[in-house]
């Protein structure tokens, strides 16, 4: 008689422990694999919104001022949490070879600079304000190809956290859109647009960019004409604008453990910004204006001081004058000739003064010239100073 053996209870127990204990063990291991996938999407995923947020803020602010009759301002506003320029940015003519993309579907609305009948109040800006204040042509009859572009991050209210932000973008006085949800500032009370500006030559120093200081924040023009000599004071700045400072942070919606973040500072230059001068070099420079020179004994130092007013081709015309050049020669007791520049002073203001203290003979008497000087570097007619006398000792 044959018998059939099989597996005891106990066998059967401690297999199943085995199975129970394998089974657990391969189950933690997809369980840790899971969130490892689950988190690195949620980092992939603010990745690729931080990179869609940069490339557009990069590739639309860099155009400000691109292709805007002369009258038309780059830059409309600059605040803290909104930035306005005008810009061809996008044109519905296939033909148009100056507009940065062309959409055959855009309507005019989009394509255009904004008119003054249908006029916007800038998103998100204290005190409110409205643009334009104009119309702008490129020709007789003809309206600018540069639309108003606004940048701008508002208070996202789809959500429940009282720090979230949307980054929008409204073209003229067409409904805003979303560009990047899930926004938070950098850190506390940090503005998410910064601004550097260029400060003009003073004497003996360079030109050099320093950052527009936050209580100079809104810049706006006064007067909405670009190079229009009654926009003075904080307002005219907007046109020494050179570079926008954007930083912020992207989320991935979440909070507490689950929340990724990835942070963004970037520094996207203005580079159709001082271009809006017309410069003709190798055309003479006129410059026409008085050369006073003047003995100033204070400080027990003898000096002369030069002043003059800028040149005519500085400030109208061809603007072409980049730097002043200066001479000096003695007329007695022995006359001189003029020999080579005593020193150059460059332009940028309305007018000018240069202290002369090298070497200056007492009892021997001076004359001063000064030229304005282009970029070829080709001359003005000097202006010749009156004979100044230093005092014998």
């Amino acid at each position: 008689m044959r018998t059939h053996k099989g597996f005891t209870l106990v066998e059967l127990l401690v297999a199943m422990v085995v199975f129970v204990i394998v089974l657990g063990g391969a189950l933690s291991f997809l369980t840790a694999q899971q969130r490892a996938f689950i988190k690195g999407a949620d980092a992939m995923a603010v990745l690729q919104n931080l990179s869609f947020a940069s490339d557009n803020l990069d590739s639309q602010i860099r155009t400000s001022g691109g292709n805007t009759p002369d009258q038309q301002p780059p830059v409309v506003y600059a605040g803290s949490s909104a930035f306005a320029f005008n810009a061809d940015y996008v044109s519905n003519d296939a033909l148009d070879i100056s507009a940065v993309y062309i959409d055959p579907d855009a309507s005019d609305e989009e394509t255009q600079a904004i008119r003054i009948n249908t006029p916007i109040t800038i998103p998100t800006s204290a005190p409110a304000f409205v643009w334009p204040v104009q119309n702008y042509a490129a020709g007789a009859g003809i309206n600018s190809p540069a639309e108003t572009i606004v940048l701008y991050f508002t208070d996202n209210l789809e959500t429940s956290r009282g720090d979230d932000f949307l980054l929008m973008r409204q073209v003229n006085a067409n409904a805003p859109e979303v560009l990047v949800r899930n926004v938070i500032r950098d850190s506390t009370n940090l503005p998410f647009f910064r601004y550097f500006m260029l400060r003009p030559p003073a004497l003996g120093l360079l030109s050099q960019l320093i950052q527009v200081p936050a209580a100079q924040i809104p810049l706006s023009h006064a007067i909405g004409v670009h190079g229009n000599t009654a926009d003075i004071g904080v307002s005219a700045r907007l046109d020494s604008l050179r570079a926008v400072l954007v930083s912020f942070k992207v989320t991935n919606g979440e909070v507490g453990t689950k929340e990724r973040t990835e942070r963004i500072s970037m520094n996207i230059p203005l580079p159709n910004m001082g271009l809006r001068i017309l410069k003709i070099c190798g055309s003479e420079p006129v410059f026409g204006m008085a050369l006073n020179a003047v003995y100033d004994p204070a400080g027990g130092t003898d000096k002369v001081n030069l002043t003059w007013a800028r040149a005519f081709d500085e400030n109208s015309g061809e603007r072409d004058v980049i730097r002043y050049a200066i001479w000096r020669r003695k007329t007695a007791p022995v006359a001189e000739v003029y020999g080579d520049p005593l020193t150059s002073i460059a332009a940028g203001f309305a007018n000018y003064l240069h202290v002369d203290q090298n070497d200056l003979e007492p009892g021997a008497t001076y004359e001063y010239q000064v030229a304005a000087q282009d970029c070829s570097p080709k001359l003005s007619v000097p202006v010749i100073s009156l004979p100044v006398v230093i005092p014998p000792p």
